[in-house]
């Protein structure tokens, strides 16, 4: 009887012992499945708020980009305005008679068609710099 028992006791804990094994190993495991479904929700949130980023970035970059073009486009328009007034203020100079000597240019004028020139490429320039 005595052996009986020895031998119901042991099976009783070994029962015990598994019931507390498999209850822990099925709360590690539920556990496990926890965190696994918290850390990809956050990926997930972590991978929306980047793209959203990268559009941001994107938009303002294409903005800039069109910025640039315009200022360049208008500059570039500048440059040519500029160097056609100046072409044309040479082109205005008299030519001198054959075997005269040459005559004096007229400095006024150049000077008056330059400031001109100058002028027409600040206000560009500034409404370069007032492009939104």
């Amino acid at each position: 009887m005595t052996r009986t028992r020895i031998i119901i006791g042991v099976v009783v804990v070994l029962a015990i012992v598994a019931v507390v094994f498999a209850i822990r190993r099925g709360g590690e495991k539920a556990g496990e499945a926890k965190v696994a479904a918290k850390v990809e929700r956050q990926h997930a949130e972590r991978v929306g708020e980047a793209r959203a980023d990268e559009r941001a970035a994107s938009a303002v970059a294409d903005s800039i980009g069109r910025r640039v073009d315009r200022a360049d486009a208008l500059s570039t328009a500048a440059v040519q305005a500029t160097i056609k007034d100046l072409r044309d203020a040479l082109d205005a100079v008299p030519p001198a008679p054959a075997g005269a000597p040459v005559t004096a240019a007229p400095v006024d004028q150049l000077r008056e068609d330059l400031n001109a020139s100058v002028d027409r490429a600040n206000r560009a320039a500034d409404a370069a710099d007032a492009i939104p």
